[in-house]
């Protein structure tokens, strides 16, 4: 990996998860939910969790801790089955959750949109990137958007292991449309805007079509393109931004 400090960048653990089809209720901190995350907070920095606007069947779990042998231990661990144990009775479908790692860290000042704050989260996966794109297209991405209406804020990383995944928007992936590649080396990007419409709406206009060429370089493409909505997070064991 490129970058400098990049070591020190903690890691975060996305476990992706089946959730019940209803966008209603949210995944509050509270009752058995809370028992689940119980499971999972013990040695983290944060925990922060949501579903997909476009596909609210689809949640992320992530997990903050310091180094990826951190996250490892806790997938071999008795809790971790716990954890998947209590979110088979939520949602009354067993788990296979896919599992990846990330170093993801803030872009841009006051981030908001790692479920702090952000309402919506446009969230993508870009495909076979090199260096030139963690350590340029990407940054510099990150401040020609930041200065767009409704944009909030900018965060990403490099996923740490291959991802398995179909290029496209997260449908692809989820209605098994085409069949799945593996690529070597990924980043995910989570962008916090105002609305989707915002988002999209940007994506039609001039100043979009004349940056566009930066996304598009050092990289084959993305993947499970959508939004996010976070519903809730923990930070140091202290409930901090749980919802409904």
């Amino acid at each position: 990996m490129s970058g400098g400090g990049v070591d020190e960048i903690p890691v975060t653990q996305i476990i992706h998860l089946a959730l019940q089809r209803e966008s209603k209720p949210a995944l509050s901190d509270s009752g058995v939910w809370a028992e689940a995350l119980d499971l999972v907070e013990p040695g983290a920095q944060r925990v922060y969790w949501g579903r997909s606007l476009e596909h609210p069947q689809h949640g992320q779990l992530h997990i903050v801790r310091r180094n990826l042998a951190q996250h490892h231990q806790f997938l071999k661990s008795d809790s971790y089955q716990q954890f998947l144990a209590i979110h088979e009775r939520i949602t009354g479908q067993p788990q296979k959750p896919v599992v990846r790692h990330a170093q993801i860290k803030s872009w841009t000042p006051n981030d908001p949109s790692l479920a702090r704050g952000a309402p919506f989260v446009g969230t993508a996966i870009y495909l076979n990137t090199i260096d030139g794109w963690d350590d340029g297209a990407w940054p510099l991405w990150t401040h020609i958007v930041r200065h767009v209406g409704g944009c909030l804020g900018c965060a990403g990383g490099p996923v740490l292991e291959p991802v398995e995944t179909c290029p496209g928007p997260l449908q692809k992936l989820l209605e098994g449309e085409k069949a799945t590649q593996t690529f070597n080396r990924s980043y995910i990007v989570y962008v916090g805007w105002e609305s989707p419409e915002k988002h999209d709406a940007f994506h039609h206009t001039e100043h979009f079509a004349k940056h566009f060429v930066i996304l598009n370089c050092v990289n084959d493409g993305y993947a499970e393109y959508g939004h996010i909505v976070f519903e809730g997070s923990r930070e140091k064991g202290i409930d901090i931004a749980a919802k409904m």
